[in-house]
């Protein structure tokens, strides 16, 4: 099928197709960049504002809005096309940036958090989304290969070019300084929609309801939780408890039939990932803050003590991709990986307990990056190949949706936990680590069952 209009002029539509290539790239880019970057800063902010034990609320609020943006953007493409959630997605982005470096107190900057959440969820959809209207299937690798190295390179770079911001002219300057590049990236990607034909892709079919209404229920219980949790006291504890369980209960109408329960197949690779993602993300972000909050080192330092477990994340992407598609090797790949994550977790855990060096502490997280790199795409690869090829979208943004949901959940309940035990130091620090160590075994065990290769009815 032709991507673009055959009436337009064969330049002009080069000329899209390139236009989308450079503003893709450095949106993707920007959103990495901010992700990436923003644990390494929020401990100064945090600090400034006198709110540490609100700390993690600025992570939580972004995956509780992203669960309600993935779920609500596949049927807004469907529907519209990609030019209105691209326009969207990007203003909610640098409107969440501006929010953020211009907050005064951590509830402010939160919500600027979650704001961005939304963006980045849209984003992330209707650019792949733009790649299958565009891009020539033959050229598909190389555009997702320079998507991957968007990632990888803030990866490698970003915590460190962050923690040097912070550390020179100010932490708001991190979000503060990308906002103007981010309306070039999208003003360059929208660029590329002119002229693009989609009236072979755009549907007037009704979307799922139930779907809309379960991701707005979870995205609004998840936040509110997120508020609570750090708030202390039974009203609040009982509070969190509470949106937390209305959280799940939403999020079985959101994912593959019997994934909560682990049945074997999809469902259990997609709890997989969304336990995995639970135990490593939630622990990631008390480790920047130890380091700064604990051990009184500069966000530079900091983010630096982060790159090792980039560097072996990339790494471990590249040595998965080597393994074939299919068989037994891969399916047991999501069981090694979430070991590798649990150790890491586990030994980091040990470390704020009797209170390391940074040094060990940094070799403890690296493990969790080379843990990640191997399972998080493998996940993908058997998601893919186990999925009839009419519902290998709708798995893929399962996974997405898997993904945002244990992250806000994990951390949710590790604020939670951190609020009650901030003052001892860094034994508070361990035991907030129980949180992200029970959502590690739990990964393991589920990773333990058995996967498979296809779908019965694909």
């Amino acid at each position: 099928m032709v991507s673009m209009d055959t009436d337009v002029d064969p330049r002009r539509r080069t000329s899209g197709l390139r236009w989308f290539q450079v503003g893709s790239v450095a949106l993707i880019s920007f959103l990495a960049f901010e992700s990436l970057a923003v644990g390494t800063v929020l401990p100064r902010a945090a600090e400034q504002f006198g709110a540490t034990a609100e700390y993690s609320v600025a992570f939580g609020s972004a995956f509780a809005a992203m669960i309600v943006a993935i779920a609500w953007a596949g049927p807004w493409v469907d529907r519209s096309g990609v030019r209105p959630p691209l326009m969207v997605g990007g203003i909610l982005f640098v409107t969440g940036l501006l929010v953020v470096g211009a907050a005064q107190g951590m509830n402010v900057l939160a919500l600027g958090r979650a704001v961005q959440g939304l963006g980045s969820g849209l984003l992330s959809v209707v650019l792949y989304a733009m790649v299958g209207r565009l891009i020539p299937a033959d050229d598909r690798p190389r555009i997702f290969a320079a998507f991957s190295t968007a990632w990888v390179v803030p990866s490698l770079v970003g915590p460190a070019i962050a923690g040097l911001t912070a550390d020179t002219v100010g932490w708001r300057w991190v979000f503060l300084g990308i906002a103007l590049p981010a309306v070039a990236a999208l003003a360059a990607t929208l660029r590329a929609t002119v002229g693009l034909d989609e009236s072979g892709f755009v549907s007037d079919g009704p979307p799922d309801r139930t779907v809309l209404f379960a991701a707005l229920v979870a995205g609004a219980s998840t936040a509110m939780a997120q508020f609570a949790a750090p708030r202390g006291g039974a009203a609040f504890l009982v509070l969190t408890a509470g949106c937390l369980a209305v959280a799940v209960a939403a999020t079985r109408r959101m994912l593959p039939a019997g994934t909560l329960l682990g049945h074997n197949g999809i469902p259990r690779l997609v709890l997989t990932n969304l336990l995995l993602a639970g135990t490593f993300f939630a622990a990631e972000i008390y480790v920047p803050l130890y380091l700064v909050h604990v051990d009184a080192m500069s966000p530079f330092a900091a983010g630096s003590v982060m790159t090792g477990a980039a560097l072996l994340w990339a790494g471990a992407a590249q040595v998965q991709a080597r393994i074939p598609a299919s068989g037994a090797v891969r399916r047991r790949l999501p069981l090694l990986g979430a070991a590798l994550v649990l150790a890491s977790v586990a030994g980091v855990a040990a470390c704020f307990a009797a209170d390391a060096p940074w040094p060990v502490i940094f070799a403890a997280w690296a493990i969790g990056g080379l843990g990640m790199g191997l399972t998080y795409p493998t996940l993908s690869v058997l998601v893919l190949g186990a999925s009839a090829a009419d519902q290998q979208g709708a798995n893929s943004s399962a996974l997405k949706l898997a993904d945002s949901v244990g992250t806000a959940l994990s951390i949710a309940c590790a604020g939670a936990v951190f609020a009650q035990v901030l003052a001892w130091g860094h034994t508070g620090f361990a035991v907030t680590m129980l949180v992200p160590l029970a959502a590690g075994m739990a990964t393991v065990l589920v990773a333990a069952g058995p996967t498979i290769e296809k779908s019965a009815d694909s």
